[in-house]
């Protein structure tokens, strides 16, 4: 196995700026090395935070600024205006001490005396209020935004800086006052959706996203339901397709180019995607699904449980730190509340399926493990390879065993190295695996 890692080119790989053959070399890498897969994730985390800030043009007097700053002109300036303000005459201070006392006197007088008939509030002919519902609307003496209750319509108030509209206050007071013309509503423009969205397809029934489906286009945060008579084809960007069975809840989660996600809530889907590795992914209540460049068969059941089937290329089934890599020809089932299933042949015998079942959610233990290796062939070496990492140490070597009689360890790969579970040997074994999984 090439131990060779990638670090330096993940950049690359995430940004698309790589050939075919050497991007897909490095998606096969990622399979089975963590370390690049971790810092795979950061710069994908990284390059997904970077798309999301807004460009925003200088200043167009900022280099000029710069140039000032540099040449010690700016400086300049600003000592040249010291003297104004520090070297004011007496006479002057005066002065201006004695104008802002007038402007302070006047003030106050204007406020006690003559606002005091003004700022009561008064109760005008037309008040602003929905037909339906007799809730009079404030309006402040600023230009301020008034929301009716009940036809979402937003009003602008632009009214007289004197005057104050309370309707409860003008109730309790007789005066009369002059009378205020209704404010006319402030025509809104709507509201510009940006959202990324996929286009939807109608295959039978009539599916629907939120209460209804009239553009065919699922935007990010909808969700798409189908109910028993409905099925739809959705176009994942444009890396591939889904089919969302009858009886279905899935809702799009993020679009960019840096992943594209679908939450799976209940029902099936089948998707066949044509992308890098770990740029589509689907999540469900019990794990997340990460698509390698493959198609599968994805359902979840009305407990959140979920079974994954594979047809071509790999997935990565994800949870709590726990892996398992499906390719095609296999399947994986995951337990809510539970976690993730040890992967086994589609065509691996009921007796075998049972007994992985039981080990992996009923605490079936080393009886059942005993039934798994008495039943396993060749092309159980799948579920013998990720069994290695999660039985009882003090079995590990029963496991070690039956997979060497099926597919004969590396020369790098030692009984000891792999009883301790070294992540180099386990991973060049697991290419043996995978050679002996697809002849």
């Amino acid at each position: 196995m090439n131990e060779k890692h990638y670090k330096e080119k993940l950049s690359n790989f995430v940004n698309h700026e790589l050939a075919n053959d050497e991007r897909q070399m490095i998606g096969e890498h990622l399979l089975v090395c963590a370390d690049c897969r971790a810092e795979h994730d950061k710069i994908k985390f990284g390059a997904a935070l970077a798309s999301q800030i807004k460009q925003s043009d200088a200043p167009e007097n900022l280099w000029n600024k710069i140039e000032n700053t540099l040449d010690g002109k700016e400086e300049k300036a600003k000592i040249s205006l010291i003297p104004n303000f520090a070297f004011f005459s007496s006479r002057s201070f005066v002065v201006a001490t004695g104008l802002l006392i007038v402007f302070g006197l006047t003030t106050a007088f204007y406020l006690v005396f003559l606002r005091n008939d003004t700022m009561e509030t008064v109760k005008t002919e037309t008040p602003i209020y929905n037909a339906n519902v007799e809730i009079p609307q404030v309006v402040s003496t600023s230009n301020e935004t008034l929301t009716n209750q009940n036809s979402n319509k937003i009003v602008s108030a632009n009214t007289d800086s004197n005057i104050s509209i309370q309707s409860q206050i003008a109730n309790s007071n007789p005066k009369i006052l002059p009378k205020v013309s209704p404010i006319k509503p402030k025509e809104v423009l709507p509201v510009q959706n940006n959202r990324a969205s996929w286009n939807v397809e109608t295959l039978a029934g009539m599916p629907k996203v939120g209460n209804s489906f009239e553009n065919g286009k699922l935007a990010v945060g909808q969700f798409l339901e189908t109910d028993a008579n409905s099925r739809a084809k959705i176009e994942v960007a444009n890396i591939g397709q889904v089919e969302i069975a009858p009886n279905s809840r899935v809702q799009l989660v993020n679009s960019n180019s840096n992943e594209h996600r679908l939450s799976l809530e209940r029902g099936i889907l089948q998707a066949k995607i044509l992308a890098p590795p770990r740029l589509f992914i689907v999540d469900t209540p019990s794990a997340v699904a990460v698509d390698l460049g493959c198609e599968y068969t994805l359902e979840v059941d009305k407990d959140g449980n979920s079974k994954l089937h594979v047809t071509s290329g790999f997935v990565a089934l994800e949870k709590d730190g726990r892996e398992s890599i499906v390719p095609a020809g296999a399947m994986a089932l995951t337990k809510k509340g539970k976690g993730i299933g040890t992967p086994f042949a589609d065509d691996s015998s009921a007796e075998l399926q049972n007994a992985l079942y039981k080990f992996d959610f009923e605490n079936g233990g080393n009886e059942a493990l005993q039934t798994i290796i008495k039943e396993a062939n060749l092309y159980d070496s799948l579920t013998l390879w990720h069994l290695l990492s999660r039985v009882p140490k003090t079995e590990r070597e029963k496991v070690f065993d039956v997979l060497a009689s099926f597919v004969k360890p590396p020369a790098n790969v030692t009984r000891e190295g792999i009883l301790r579970l070294d992540k180099k040997m386990l991973d060049a074994w697991w290419k043996e695996v995978e050679n002996v999984w697809f002849s």
